[in-house]
């Protein structure tokens, strides 16, 4: 959501109007903010005194107008509503409202108010909220919003290696923010290594289309098997066509899935043993559990390892590369 409206927004609830509809918005934004507690850590002592300050006044004002509303009981219960928006969005109001003062100088760090950081020690499977998925490589970082509910643009901000599949939106693109390179994509998989102590980012293209820029201006569009690296230090930028496969070797290694479905997991097997699998039971698929694929193990060993614990069986046909999952 654009920060301008969202103080718009915010204002018009702190003088007594807006929709209801208006008002569950906002408390959802304010709940996004309020499972994200470190963002006040981006704020300074000055800055938290006043936010200290700002909901201060705000209770006491509260506290009159419940008194108020004693003698005006036909207003009272509107005005209790709007009271109840004004008090959970005073904490957001006042630091985006603040945040507007740095907004153009450090996007990154207003964002960061209302995402979630995943860093982790071991490669990873991470699903994004408009159902696209991360293969994020250990020891890297991605920042990505809670929703992408009310947002024009899906954007997300990359440290280290990362594989993106992204969910075809036309109307909402997908950005990659790497440093000073954005990586831009309206439903595609490809790769990308952006290391912080490394001079070079990479973007890799396995299927679709994507657009890199660099500071705002393009340095190419490219499709399947083609490559763009930019060197950050010399802004050089070389396009070359490559082998994708070939870039993609580190997915192949421990892969830790937390929490996935059985549906989710068997997309990966797909891709990583080219097989295609099948379930016969729809309940199957959406049972949930957590386990690691470790590099080198066979296709039988993971299938037996997963249908065993979800009380199912399988039929595999080696000559026609595919799977069934049955339940027993």
């Amino acid at each position: 959501m654009d920060n301008k409206f969202f103080v718009e927004l915010l204002n018009k609830y702190r003088k007594g109007g807006g929709t209801k509809e208006e008002g569950q918005f906002l408390l959802s934004y304010y709940e996004l903010f309020n499972s994200e507690p470190d963002g006040l850590t981006l704020l300074g002592m000055e800055e938290r005194e006043n936010l200290k300050d700002h909901i201060n006044k705000n209770i006491w004002e509260n506290i009159n107008i419940q008194e108020e509303q004693q003698s005006h009981p036909i207003r009272s219960k509107r005005r209790s509503w709007i009271n109840g928006i004004s008090a959970v969005a005073a904490a957001v109001f006042i630091i985006i409202s603040m945040g507007m003062y740095f907004i153009n100088q450090s996007p990154s760090k207003v964002q960061s108010l209302i995402t979630r950081s995943e860093q982790i020690k071991e490669h990873r499977l991470i699903h994004l909220p408009d159902g696209s998925t991360v293969i994020i490589g250990a020891g890297s970082k991605l920042n990505y919003p809670s929703s992408f509910d009310g947002l024009t643009k899906r954007e997300v901000y990359l440290e280290g290696q990362a594989y993106f599949d992204v969910k075809h939106n036309s109307a909402k693109p997908f950005i990659i923010h790497t440093g000073k390179v954005q990586t831009t994509v309206l439903g595609t998989a490809f790769n990308i290594k952006a290391w912080p102590d490394e001079t070079e980012i990479t973007v890799t293209v396995i299927r679709g289309k994507v657009k890199v820029q660099a500071e705002n201006k393009t340095l190419g569009i490219i499709t399947p098997n083609q490559q763009i690296s930019y060197n950050k230090d010399k802004a050089d930028v070389v396009r070359k066509v490559v082998n994708a496969d070939e870039y993609l070797a580190w997915k192949q290694q421990d892969l830790f899935l937390d929490n996935v479905t059985v549906a989710e997991a068997l997309e990966l097997l797909e891709d990583r043993y080219n097989v295609s699998i099948s379930i016969s039971d729809e309940q199957i698929q959406t049972n949930r559990f957590t386990t690691t694929f470790q590099k080198g193990a066979s296709l039988e060993h993971v299938l037996k390892s997963i249908c065993e614990f979800n009380g199912a069986g399988y039929e595999y046909d080696k000559q026609k590369a595919s799977v069934i999952i049955n339940t027993k």
